[in-house]
C-alpha cells in the first residue's frame, strides 16, 4: 500500500500545475485527489459537497478555496468528494473507505502531516461522519497516538444524523480528533439565519471542549430565504436569493461572489 502510494505521490506531482487549474486523480467512486505546489506544508484539505453536488463542481470549490486560503495553511494534499446521491447517504455510492486509507497512509508515509482539515457541506456531513468513523471508531484502521488530534472538521450547515438519516458521530469518535465546528450563517441585514443554524447549535453543544459555534455574518448576502443562506457557507453572496443553486454557488466565483473561507480564520488565529 505505501508503495502504492508513494507511486500515487510521483504520479501527482508529475500532472500537479497552478492552483487555479487543478489536475485531478480518482482513487475511488466520488473521490478525487490533487497534490499541490505548497511548500509552507504538507497538510490535508478533504472538501464534501452537499446532495447532489457533482464532482466537478467540488472540484471547483477545493480550486478556489486553495487560491483563498488553504495555501496560507500549508495544505499540500486535497481530496474532493461528490455530495451523496440521497440526502441521508443511504445509498453509500461514495467509496470512503478508499479515502480513509489514502488518508491514512498519507500521514503514515510523510510523517510532518500536522492537520487534517475536513470541509463538509449539507449532506456531505454524513459522508465526513462516516469517514471519522472508519478511522476513529470501533473498527477505527487510524486510533494510535500518530493519528490523534490532526483532525478539525467544519460542519458547514449540515446534519448531526443518526436514527434513519446519516451516520452520527460518538464520543469514542470526537475523542480521538482536535475540534468540531458546528457552522452557520446570519445575516444581520435581513436578521435571518441559514437553514441548518438550530442543528449546528445543537451539534455545538454535543462534545462539550470538543466542539464550538462558528456564526458568519455575510451581512448584504442578498439572500431573502434560509436556504439561500444555506449556501453562503460555500460564497459569499449565493447567486439565487430565493434558494440555493448549486451548480453556480460551487463554480462560478467572481468579485462579487468570492468564495466564503472565514470559518478557515480559526486555524489561521491558532
Amino acid at each position: 500500500m505505501l508503495k502504492h502510494l508513494s507511486l500515487l505521490i510521483l504520479f501527482s506531482i508529475s500532472f500537479s500545475v497552478h492552483p487555479q487549474n487543478f489536475s485531478w486523480y480518482k482513487i475511488g467512486n466520488g473521490v478525487n485527489y490533487t497534490l499541490t505546489e505548497n511548500k509552507r506544508g504538507n497538510n490535508i484539505f478533504i472538501a464534501i459537497g452537499g446532495w447532489q453536488a457533482k464532482q466537478d463542481w467540488v472540484n471547483r470549490w477545493c480550486s478556489e478555496l486553495y487560491k483563498a486560503r488553504l495555501n496560507e495553511l500549508g495544505i499540500q494534499h486535497i481530496f474532493s468528494v461528490k455530495g451523496p446521491d440521497e440526502l441521508c447517504n443511504r445509498n453509500k455510492e461514495i467509496n470512503i473507505k478508499a479515502l480513509a486509507d489514502y488518508v491514512k497512509n498519507i500521514i503514515y508515509a510523510t510523517y510532518y502531516v500536522d492537520k487534517v482539515v475536513i470541509a463538509a457541506h449539507s449532506s456531505g456531513s454524513f459522508v465526513a461522519n462516516e469517514l471519522l468513523d472508519i478511522l476513529y471508531g470501533e473498527n477505527g484502521i487510524a486510533k494510535d497516538s500518530f493519528y490523534v488530534n490532526k483532525v478539525h472538521y467544519f460542519n458547514l450547515d449540515g446534519g448531526i444524523g443518526g436514527g434513519d438519516c446519516g451516520t452520527a458521530l460518538s464520543d469514542s469518535v470526537v475523542k480521538y480528533i482536535s475540534k468540531v465546528y458546528a457552522v452557520a450563517v446570519y445575516d444581520s441585514s435581513s436578521q435571518m439565519y441559514s437553514s441548518n443554524y438550530e442543528t449546528m447549535k445543537k451539534l455545538s453543544e454535543m462534545f462539550g471542549g470538543k466542539s464550538e459555534m462558528i456564526i458568519l455574518d455575510v451581512k448584504d448576502s442578498g439572500c431573502t430565504d434560509k436556504w439561500c443562506l444555506h449556501d453562503a457557507v460555500i460564497i459569499h453572496k449565493p447567486h439565487n436569493p430565493d434558494k440555493y443553486d448549486l451548480e453556480r454557488d460551487y463554480t462560478l466565483f467572481d468579485d462579487e461572489h468570492k468564495v466564503q473561507s472565514d470559518y478557515l480564520n480559526v486555524l489561521i488565529s491558532k
